[in-house]
């Protein structure tokens, strides 16, 4: 029995040493750039109208709902969780930026189109976010520029595409959604996952 451990013992040790010594991976450009990424989250909110009946949902988040409460919004439910959008800047990244189906629930509820997310640019400590669709083309969408750092946070107005650069909400109209988005820290699965691959 003693002869058994010992044997064990002396196969372990001589692993232990075999693994110390191989050499280590250098991280490559690519995977360091990874690790710098921050995630980016969205929540679609609908304002009640005639065409968007209240409708029971996820849960608003209480920055969410003074954000809104400043726009002048007192009704409005939240469609989606958050939802994070992948980032198009990563070229092994899977892309599906599908925010939202664009279906409502109930029956006098209307639908729209599906609304999907991208990321184009992140330059000089800021991201661009871009979230489309709602009607046929991609007519409708939020666009916002945010610091890249965890925690940073805003609830932007859905416009026309046209006007959405150029023109504010007019006191009064209402925006067809609202789009609350959330930068957070880098994917703890992501640098797993990528490490283990380089």
């Amino acid at each position: 029995m003693r002869c058994r451990r010992f044997a064990l013992l002396l196969v372990l040790f001589t692993l232990t040493i075999l693994a110390a010594e191989l050499p280590a991976q250098n991280p490559t450009p690519a995977s360091i750039a990874r690790q710098r990424f921050n995630q980016v989250f969205v929540k679609v909110i609908m304002p009640v109208t005639a065409r968007t009946p209240k409708q029971d949902g996820p849960a608003v988040e209480s920055w969410v709902a003074e954000q809104l409460k400043e726009r002048g919004e007192s009704e409005y439910f939240a469609v989606t969780d958050w939802v994070p959008v992948c980032d198009g800047l990563l070229a092994d990244d899977e892309l599906d930026n599908r925010v939202w189906s664009g279906h409502l629930v109930g029956k006098n509820s209307g639908s729209f189109c599906p609304v999907g997310g991208d990321l184009p640019e992140r330059k000089d400590g800021r991201v661009l976010v871009l979230i489309g669709g709602w009607d046929p083309g991609g007519a409708h969408e939020a666009k916002v520029t945010l610091l890249d750092e965890p925690g940073t946070r805003t609830v932007e107005p859905v416009l026309p595409y046209s006007a959405s650069e150029t023109r504010k909400v007019i006191p009064g109209e209402k925006p067809l959604a609202y789009v609350a988005v959330l930068i957070g820290p880098p994917s703890r699965k992501r640098l797993t996952s990528h490490s283990n691959d380089e």
